[in-house]
C-alpha cells in the first residue's frame, strides 16, 4: 500500500530515527546506507522538510535530522507531506454515470481505505522503532519469514548477522 516514495521517506526516517547523537545525515551517506537513489532520496526529504518533518542545513557538516522527536512524527503527516495518503476511490465498476448507492466492491475499498487511514493517524515513527533495527539493506516485505516464539515477524533473516539469527531461532 506504500508508493515507492514513501517507502523510502519511512526507511530514511527510521535511520534517521535510530541516530544516537542526533547529528545531521548527509544525503549520499543516507542513500548509500539504505540503497536507494541519492537525487531521489534528496527530493524527498527536501519536501519534507519543508512539512518540518525534518530539518536540514548546509554545509560540511550539513544534511538532514528529525525535527521532532520520533513520537511526534505520525505516519499519518509523512504521507501526507508526500501527497501519499489514500483517498476514497471512484466505483471501479461503475464508472461515468451516477451512482445512487456505493457497489460491493467499492464499499469495501472505502472500509479498507478509512481502516488503512486510522492506522496511520494512530502510528508514529516511534512505534516503527525496535531494539534491533531493520537493516538497511532490508529488499522489503518478501523477506519476513522468520518468526519467534512470541509470534512476533522479524525483518529480513537473510540479511541479519548471524548471531541474531541464532539467538531468534533459539
Amino acid at each position: 500500500m506504500l508508493t515507492q516514495t514513501s517507502d523510502y521517506a519511512l526507511r530514511a526516517l527510521v535511520y534517521l530515527a535510530h541516530d544516537p547523537e542526533d547529528g545531521y545525515h548527509q544525503t549520499r551517506d543516507l542513500a548509500g546506507a539504505l540503497n536507494v537513489p541519492a537525487n531521489y532520496l534528496g527530493k524527498i526529504l527536501q519536501l519534507l522538510s519543508h512539512h518540518r518533518i525534518v530539518e536540514s542545513q548546509r554545509g560540511m557538516h550539513g544534511g538532514f535530522r528529525l525535527a521532532k522527536l520520533p513520537e511526534q512524527i505520525r505516519l499519518y503527516d509523512v504521507l501526507q507531506a508526500l501527497d501519499s495518503v489514500p483517498t476514497d476511490p471512484e466505483c471501479p465498476i461503475i464508472a461515468g454515470g451516477r451512482q445512487l448507492e456505493l457497489c460491493g466492491l467499492h464499499r469495501r475499498f472505502a472500509s479498507m481505505t478509512r481502516t488503512y487511514v486510522a492506522f496511520l493517524k494512530d502510528t508514529c515513527l516511534g512505534d516503527l522503532l525496535c531494539e534491533h533495527p531493520v537493516p538497511a539493506s532490508c529488499p522489503g516485505p518478501g523477506q519476513l519469514a522468520l518468526t519467534g516464539t512470541d509470534g512476533e515477524v522479524y525483518p529480513c533473516p537473510k540479511q541479519m548477522p548471524l548471531v541474531q539469527l541464532a539467538v531468534l531461532s533459539v
